[in-house]
């Protein structure tokens, strides 16, 4: 009886050498490779997440970064125009803006020159504050957004100059939201998170290269609309819903201050308004 199960265990033992057939192992590759590419492209997902979280912390400092120059210095900087870290301004009075967009001047609010992506952050500023005409001069006239950004006799706004009420101010901007379905005019207030805001910006994002690349060569062809609608030049931004489908790509970032978060950043620091 021994003997019979001893002579039974080497026949399966002799069995299990076998070992997987063709077939089997053919099987089993694919499904590692198909788990293999799944997990990459969850990693990937995973990857790109974190970069959007780290760059909207970059961005809200920012934003901080551009409310503490103004407490010190009772005024907004002008765009950089030639990429150099610094503001670009006229050098004559009335020392208006050199133009209303640009690169953010990251020196002068001693933020880093890039975002995650290694680009620079666009920012746009009241389109009036790189215009010098007019009676009275808009970066000079307590009653324009564009005052905003005068460095002369700072702080050349007051308590009542726009926005404030319903007076949304010449020159500023609209921001849409997700809700809409397109950004201009008529957007605002139905599909707007904001009507008023005196300063712009915005990181274009993964494909950031790609969109100043475009916008240097004056075209914006090949841009999802909302993306499109961030680097035209106009008065209207969109901060639509996130999208990774081919040709409706869209992860710009922005953050934009109005009248109101520059008016409380002078009292705050126990500064005092004309």
């Amino acid at each position: 009886m021994h003997k019979k199960n001893s002579v039974n265990s080497i026949q399966v033992s002799k069995a299990n050498n076998f070992g997987f057939t063709l077939l089997e192992i053919s099987i089993a590759l694919t499904i590692l490779a198909i788990l293999s590419y799944g997990a990459v492209g969850a990693l990937n997902k995973v990857g790109d997440f974190d970069d959007y979280v780290e760059n909207k912390v970059y961005l809200e400092k920012v934003q901080e970064s551009l409310l503490t120059y103004v407490q010190v210095n009772s005024f907004l900087p002008c765009p950089d125009t030639d990429g150099d870290g610094v503001e670009n301004r006229e050098l004559a009075a009335p020392f208006e803006c050199s133009d209303k967009d640009g690169q953010l001047p990251y020196l002068d609010l001693g933020v880093n020159p890039t975002d995650i992506w290694n680009q620079p952050l666009y920012y746009a500023v009241n389109n009036q504050a790189d215009n010098d005409t007019g009676t009275p001069i808009p970066i000079l006239d307590l009653d324009a957004s564009a005052s905003y950004f005068s460095d002369q006799s700072p702080p050349v706004f007051g308590f009542n100059t726009p926005p404030y009420g319903a007076i949304k101010g010449t020159g500023n901007y609209t921001v849409c939201g997700e809700s809409a379905t397109s950004c201009a005019v008529s957007t605002c207030p139905s599909y707007a998170i904001e009507c008023a805001a005196i300063a712009v910006v915005i990181s274009f994002g993964k494909n950031g290269a790609n969109t100043w690349a475009r916008r240097t060569a004056g075209t914006e062809a090949g841009l999802d609309d909302a993306e499109t609608e961030n680097a035209d030049d106009d008065n209207y931004f969109w901060q639509a819903a996130g999208s990774n489908a081919a040709g409706q790509e869209f992860d710009d970032q922005l953050v934009w201050l109005t009248g109101y978060d520059v008016k409380y950043a002078v009292i705050k620091s126990g500064g005092t308004l004309p």
